[in-house]
């Protein structure tokens, strides 16, 4: 008979799982208003304010701050402090650009390999239970497109998005005023899962040039017409 002392140790045994710390939730608190628009390109977020206002320590703010810095999301010159991102024509340019050649790439390898794509789909249903407030879209849209470029099979092609997602990200909030909601960018993507599920190639690049033409189009639009100012 087998005592409690003869039982192997639990999978759970170890420790509670840690809460999420303050900088974690400062961090998120702070993407949420970029995200949201509330922050604008180029505006100064000083540690100290940031700490006064969410009432943390400054040099958690700090490390909150320094999080997004790093993820390319602000911008923070030695001696000074962090401030939004501004995007810019050239920026949007580039970023499409190299977007269209990975993920274009990524399409014909799952195509005509016929790679599985069950990781795909199952991005998209979190971006359905992402809910219906843009401030979730930057995330659920680069997490899709995520999806497809790491089902090509190429470490490559996923370190190179890898590289861009930030910047995606930013470029996803500056379309809020694309799209009516954020369940008609899911609509949007529901579409290009289904190119993929038809397995035709040519339709399915089609249908992606599309989409990031369209992205890049409203953005440069929106630059020119002087709506730089506003950001993610």
């Amino acid at each position: 008979m087998t005592t409690d002392t003869d039982q192997p140790p639990s999978a759970f045994s170890g420790g509670a799982m840690a809460p999420v710390s303050i900088a974690d939730a400062a961090e998120r608190h702070i993407r949420t208003l970029l995200f949201s628009g509330k922050l604008v390109a180029g505006q100064e977020l000083r540690d100290t304010v940031i700490a006064a206002e969410l009432g943390i320590a400054r040099p958690t703010a700090r490390t909150a701050v320094q999080r997004l810095v790093s993820e390319g999301l602000l911008v923070r010159e030695p001696g000074h402090s962090a401030r939004v991102r501004t995007v810019t024509a050239e920026d949007i340019e580039d970023l499409h650009s190299i977007r269209g050649f990975i993920e274009s790439e990524a399409v014909r390898r799952i195509i005509t390999e016929g790679r599985e794509i069950g990781a795909v789909t199952e991005a998209l249903q979190h971006f359905r239970e992402a809910g219906d407030t843009w401030e979730a879209g930057p995330d659920a849209d680069v997490a899709f497109h995520s999806a497809v470029v790491d089902a090509a099979g190429s470490p490559r092609l996923s370190r190179m998005f890898a590289a861009i997602a930030a910047e995606m990200r930013l470029m996803v909030a500056l379309l809020r005023g694309r799209y009516t909601s954020l369940s008609e960018l899911l609509e949007e993507h529901t579409s290009l899962l289904g190119a993929l599920e038809s397995k035709e190639l040519a339709f399915a690049l089609g249908v992606w040039s599309e989409h990031i033409e369209d992205a890049r189009a409203f953005l440069m639009d929106a630059i020119e017409s002087g709506a730089e100012g506003t950001t993610a």
